[in-house]
């Protein structure tokens, strides 16, 4: 089974009328999250992270792992256990984000960041502009996967899963138009048992 059917199988591709974090809507929402409720899920879609990884940088001269919270936390633990490398990620304090809880940034040191998804790149690139601020370099940018065809960001990058899903600002969304409900899922969601 490939990433792709394994998120459609965990339903964690959704089809509605969502109001996604940058405050654009789209009729396909993707919450990695469902598929990360199982172990071997998680540990399979890592070990396809570092593969595509391998295709864009030097794993091996990496000195850590970075992701943001709270989407790319598990399989970005994931990824940098199976690497066996250290683990930081970055949270929203007063809407940015930032390394807390002693995480630090290394002078020169080389890291990964890991996404469950790249919509417009924002978040990464301010994923990558704080590890740039503590004097690190990002070597390579993955994730699960990517929304848009293209996103522009400074460093290697490459997901495991292309949908190419349109995003609506909410003034044009035709599903607005036609009354269709507004979700907001992501960390608010509930998630049902999935057992």
């Amino acid at each position: 089974m490939n990433v792709y059917e394994l998120l459609e199988e965990r339903k964690a591709i959704m089809h509605g009328h969502f109001l996604l974090a940058s405050g654009n809507h789209s009729d396909t929402y993707v919450q990695c999250q469902k598929a990360f409720t199982y172990p071997q899920d998680t540990i399979l879609v890592a070990e396809e992270l570092i593969k595509t990884a391998k295709g864009i940088c030097d794993i091996e001269a990496l000195d850590a792992v970075v992701a943001p919270a709270l989407g790319a936390l598990v399989v970005g633990y994931e990824v940098a256990r199976q690497l066996q490398k250290p683990f930081l990620f970055a949270e929203r304090e007063n809407g940015k984000l930032t390394f807390r809880r002693g995480f630090a940034i290394g002078p020169h040191k080389r890291y990964l960041t890991v996404e469950d998804v790249f919509t417009t790149g924002s978040s990464t690139m301010e994923l990558i502009n704080l590890v740039k601020a503590g004097g690190g370099v990002v070597d390579g940018a993955v994730a699960v996967v990517q929304r848009q065809k293209e996103i522009t960001l400074p460093v290697p990058h490459a997901s495991l899963v292309l949908l190419n899903l349109p995003i609506y600002e909410p003034e044009a969304c035709p599903l607005c138009e036609r009354h269709v409900p507004l979700e907001k899922p992501g960390t608010k969601q509930n998630m049902q048992d999935p057992l």
